[in-house]
């Protein structure tokens, strides 16, 4: 039976990072209760999906999903439960902020069932996180950490970012040192990208902030994947980093392009054949569910080019690359010569145990590597 994961996307938060472009919404906690309501609905309209797959991971992301009362999230376990099979569940992450969350709190998670956390540390200096609107300090980061063990968890990932500005690549050295010191499991280091619709984003367009050079960008990812393989750590997709066989699971679910359905507002679910999402809105979620109606704002049915395409952009985000087995029904889109070729004017693309993979640095070329692989 084909693996599958299950997500559910929390909206609640404190306040809104300016780079942030997930659906949040602040000073609407008063609305849990309704919202959970209106999640027990959504997953129990797909409960045909019961025996199809094996549930191997369950994800709740954000927003800040430790917002909801332990009660709440005992809830949606138990309508998961009753709905789906999710007795092969190995791995069930929790999105927090440093902070926000007491040890009280990850007890009690740890015991729902929780055994993966994921902290959204993003820097240890000060100013830095004033800048890009979060409420937690350095301090803060360390004192969670250190709560989550003492509560049982032995799976931990910590956010970090990097191009952000005014960081300097000696401060960015630092803040992985310092990071390095608690020994998280699992470490997510990303690039800061402006998105469209971000208060980051009309701050750069109105000249208000300066980004960080392209150069600098890239020393810093490099000093990223350096630091940290040297310390042990596998650089096993472009911006993710973990301990041995402490990959995110949920995430390669996605990557690897298995089915996972999706519960919540702007959360979106994959069967194979198709994609759809929700509305991004907590009123017009509540609303639909409330008549009856599925949530779902629109889809798309993947054609042969699409899954192709899919492949190829996913594949080549992880350091294991694409099987070559897994292009052999995509004939009309591929041959040997093509590849034969993109290797050529790639010099980080290899093929290594019928794998065809980036190597090197070159995940900093993976963009333009795939389109020259896209049909």
């Amino acid at each position: 039976m084909k693996k599958a994961g299950l997500y559910i996307h929390i909206p609640f938060c404190k306040t809104k990072c300016i780079y942030c472009d997930f659906y949040s919404i602040t000073e609407r906690e008063n609305q849990i209760p309704e919202f959970t309501n209106a999640i027990l609905k959504e997953i129990d309209s797909y409960k045909f999906y019961k025996n199809e797959w094996k549930f191997n991971t369950l994800f709740f992301g954000g927003g800040t999903p430790s917002l909801l009362p332990v009660k709440y999230l005992e809830k949606i376990f138990k309508k998961l439960d009753d709905t789906f099979d999710i007795s092969s569940l190995e791995e069930v992450t929790l999105e927090a902020n440093p902070g926000e969350i007491s040890f009280e709190y990850l007890k009690d998670i740890r015991k729902l069932g929780i055994n993966r956390l994921s902290l959204g540390f993003q820097s240890f200096n000060d100013k830095i996180l004033k800048q890009l609107g979060r409420l937690h300090n350095a301090k803060d980061c360390f004192e969670t950490f250190d709560n989550a063990r003492k509560a049982g968890f032995e799976n931990i990932n910590s956010d970090m970012i990097f191009n952000i500005p005014k960081l300097s690549v000696k401060e960015w050295i630092r803040d992985l040192n310092k990071l390095l010191v608690i020994n998280p499991d699992h470490i997510s280091a990303y690039s800061l990208t402006v998105e469209p619709g971000t208060h980051l984003f009309k701050m750069v367009k109105k000249q208000q902030i300066l980004m960080p050079t392209e150069k600098i960008d890239i020393e810093q990812f490099i000093i990223t994947n350096e630091l940290l393989t040297k310390k042990g750590y596998k650089h096993y997709e472009i911006s993710n980093y973990s301990k041995f066989e402490m990959e995110c699971k949920h995430n390669m679910n996605y990557w690897e392009l298995s089915p996972y359905l999706s519960f919540g507002p702007s959360s979106h679910s994959y069967d194979l054949k198709k994609r759809w999402w929700n509305v991004r809105s907590l009123k017009k979620y509540i609303n639909y569910l409330d008549k009856g109606a599925l949530p779902i704002e629109g889809y798309e049915t993947l054609s042969i080019k699409d899954n192709f395409n899919e492949i190829i952009m996913n594949g080549l985000r992880l350091s294991n690359g694409i099987k070559l087995s897994d292009l052999q029904n995509y004939n009309n889109f591929i041959d040997q010569n093509k590849i034969d070729k993109v290797i050529k004017k790639w010099d980080c693309l290899d093929i290594e145990n019928n794998n065809i993979r980036i190597k090197n640095n070159g995940f900093l070329f993976v963009d333009e590597i795939t389109k020259d692989l896209f049909f």
